[in-house]
């Protein structure tokens, strides 16, 4: 890890959360040490790892977040978590506390056992067969062969370093038509760029980019705390650039972007709300019209608009439990099909398996539908009857809409299962965070890495985008 990629974490995960929470003096200390780098460019926060649709914007169906990131898979995610992608979604889960009997003491320790050898991905996904794409370093890499090669395709405004574009979002149309979102570099909030989103369109796969720029926020305007920006992808032409309001301080709005150029243009902001309302989490759109947002602080959890997003009501959603009234459980990314038939996975707490919800009228009203079987973390929709689901260990496979279920052993993936795609029912691909400690738990190794099937899950093999 270079100096640069800990100061940006320290600053995200700093400003991320409410000061309040933490003891006074180890605020004051963190952003003393912080601020003290006055000659470089003021870095922004660290984007969450969920990059929504964390890019794929091939909607063809996941679970949990989103992620999405966004650079993110659009849909897909852990279950139980957020839909977006937004949620370090992407960071392994860590041991909890040492067993009884296990020293304290700063003694002699374990060290951390050895990951498997590979590169660190933030974010990323196949979107064909042959097609996907992948952050890493600093870096935006594609590969048209399936990952046996890698060609970088990161765009003009660079963000490798702390005086470039911060990166917020990446999501893919298809193996041609991309987008990823920056927050442009400043010095002081004084600056023309403070606050300020580019987004770079590609129309040739990453070969070239044109920039365009998102208009003025009414809420992210703030280029240290900018959240990051989750994309979702009707088709080529057709998007949605969503920006969260920040659940730590209270309810908040979000603010909505909208397409129909592929990105040369962008609509005015189309705010959530006043700004207290409560209407954040992970957006999903069956049409250009109609949509909802999960996991917000209002209502039960789910907003529903049928207007693009200049109105918002509360989902009709039969479960007990409400999300804004108590965090009770989470949504999964909602994945829509023909406009108005949709599915959507809700994780209650305390419970084993994970039901899912179906909907028929693009999100206002929501019923049970089927179960998922206990274990699963992450599971992707081909569409309403064919699902494909993954524990690490095992993977799970339903023709009658989760109804029955046959199960097998799935090999090759070396952590947890997290953001999930497959593009049809042999091939796809998803992100596995590792994570390995020793006694001190700041001895640890940890790592996430892009995996691939071609035979619907059974076998991984990893992916070197370099």
């Amino acid at each position: 890890m270079t100096d640069d990629d800990l100061e940006q974490r320290l600053r995200s995960h700093y400003r991320a959360i409410d000061p309040g929470f933490a003891p006074p003096m180890v605020g004051r200390r963190v952003a003393a040490a912080l601020e003290q780098r006055a000659s470089r460019p003021m870095p922004r926060s660290r984007l969450n790892r969920a990059y929504a649709g964390l890019m794929a914007a091939v909607v063809v169906g996941a679970i949990g977040l989103t992620v999405g990131l966004t650079l993110g898979l659009q849909p897909g995610g852990f279950l139980g978590q957020p839909g977006s992608p937004s949620t370090a979604p992407l960071a392994p889960t860590m041991p909890q506390s040492p067993s009884p009997g296990v020293p304290s003491s700063l003694g002699p320790t374990t060290s951390p056992t050895q990951l498997p050898a590979g590169p660190d991905i933030e974010a990323g996904a196949m979107v064909d067969a042959l097609h996907g794409w992948a952050v890493t370093n600093g870096r935006l890499w594609v590969t048209a062969d399936g990952g046996a090669t890698w060609r970088d395709a990161t765009p003009p405004s660079g963000f490798a370093v702390a005086s470039a574009g911060y990166l917020l979002g990446v999501a893919f149309a298809d193996a041609q038509h991309g987008w990823a979102a920056f927050n442009e570099a400043f010095t002081s909030p004084s600056d023309a760029s403070y606050g300020r989103v580019d987004v770079w369109r590609t129309a040739d796969g990453g070969q070239t980019w044109t920039k365009t720029q998102l208009p003025k926020a009414r809420f992210a305007v703030f280029g240290e705390l900018m959240p990051r920006v989750q994309f979702d992808v009707l088709d080529a032409t057709h998007v949605f650039a969503f920006q969260s309001g920040n659940g730590a301080k209270g309810k908040n709005d979000s603010d909505l972007f909208w397409t129909a150029d592929g990105g040369g243009t962008w609509s005015a902001d189309r705010p959530t709300g006043s700004g207290s309302v409560g209407i954040e989490g992970s957006i999903a759109f069956a049409t250009a019209m109609d949509g909802v947002v999960v996991n917000t602080w209002h209502g039960a959890g789910i907003s529903v608009t049928q207007d693009g997003g200049r109105t918002w009501t509360d989902a009709a959603w039969p479960a007990s439990a409400a999300v804004s009234a108590g965090g009770q459980g989470s949504f999964g990314q909602p994945v829509f099909f023909g406009g108005r038939t949709g599915l959507m996975t809700f994780l209650p707490d305390g419970l084993v398996d994970t039901p899912v919800y179906r909907t028929t009228d693009a999100g206002s009203s929501w019923a049970p539908s089927a179960t998922i079987p206990a274990g699963v973390t992450a599971v992707s929709f081909l569409d309403l009857q064919r699902w494909i689901a993954i524990s690490g260990t095992e993977v799970f496979r339903t023709t009658d809409g989760g109804q029955t279920w046959a199960h097998s052993p799935a090999a090759g993936l070396p952590g947890i299962p997290g953001s999930f795609l497959m593009t049809d029912a042999q091939r796809g691909s998803a992100l596995a965070s590792m994570g390995d400690c020793g006694v001190i738990k700041s001895r640890c190794n940890t790592r996430t890495g892009l995996y691939a099937t071609v035979d619907g899950g059974s076998t991984w093999t990893q992916l070197w985008p370099k």
